[in-house]
């Protein structure tokens, strides 16, 4: 079904340049400008029951912005057994370059850690969850935090939750949904100024997966 629905999509739209609210993100203001609350908050939906949350946080700093990422997932399987996930990010940003990210997840009791950090304008080293360092040239990636607008405008995505240097491919489904396509795939919502609204992804063949926004 998922591939069906992809298909009739992408036959009717194909891949554009997207344009938001380009004076304010690319303003020293951002990303206040745009998230006027200095926050965005959704709570986690799978297959129509509540689960868990996610929180996104920003905070001036003397040499730009800090974002704080956080979630936290409880969902039942086998029955009678619970899954805990807990997620927490915390990035450095100049403008939309990313300077730092350091990212702590507890993915059912398995604690592991993954880094990125800016070593040049035009590098950055990632350590990812084995502590394999890798360096990616090119300032064409975003982590996948999903609260940067320009990430659908992205070649290439940062897996925050391993570390792993994704390739995609971006449909514009309508006016405030696009379908990013890769070794991971999902449909995201953006308002028109640029401000993230939405996520929805298949976890496997049975679990639908669904941010709804609270602050929006």
């Amino acid at each position: 079904m998922k591939i069906i629905i992809y298909t009739l999509f992408t036959f009717i739209l194909s891949y554009k340049a997207y344009s938001f609210n380009d004076d304010c993100i690319k303003s020293n203001d951002f990303p206040f400008c745009l998230y006027d609350k200095a926050k965005q908050e959704f709570i986690i939906i799978r297959n129509g029951k509540e689960v868990g949350w996610h929180k996104v946080e920003f905070n001036k700093t003397d040499n730009g912005y800090e974002v704080k990422s956080s979630a936290y997932i409880k969902a039942r399987y086998l029955l009678f057994l619970d899954y805990i996930f807990e997620y927490a990010s915390t990035s450095y940003w100049r403008g939309s370059q990313l300077q730092e990210n350091i990212i702590n997840i507890d993915d059912d009791g398995n604690d592991y850690s993954i880094q990125i950090k800016r070593i040049n304008d035009n590098n950055l080293e990632i350590v990812n969850e084995d502590e394999e360092i890798t360096i990616h040239e090119g300032n064409n990636i975003f982590p996948s935090d999903h609260w940067h607008p320009y990430e659908i405008n992205s070649k290439y995505l940062l897996n925050t939750l391993n570390g792993e240097v994704l390739e995609i491919e971006v449909k514009q489904i309508d006016e405030t949904t696009w379908y990013v396509d890769g070794k991971v795939k999902y449909f995201i919502n953006y308002d028109k100024a640029g401000r993230w609204t939405g996520l929805k992804f298949d976890a496997d063949e049975d679990d639908i997966i669904e941010y709804i926004c609270t602050t929006c």
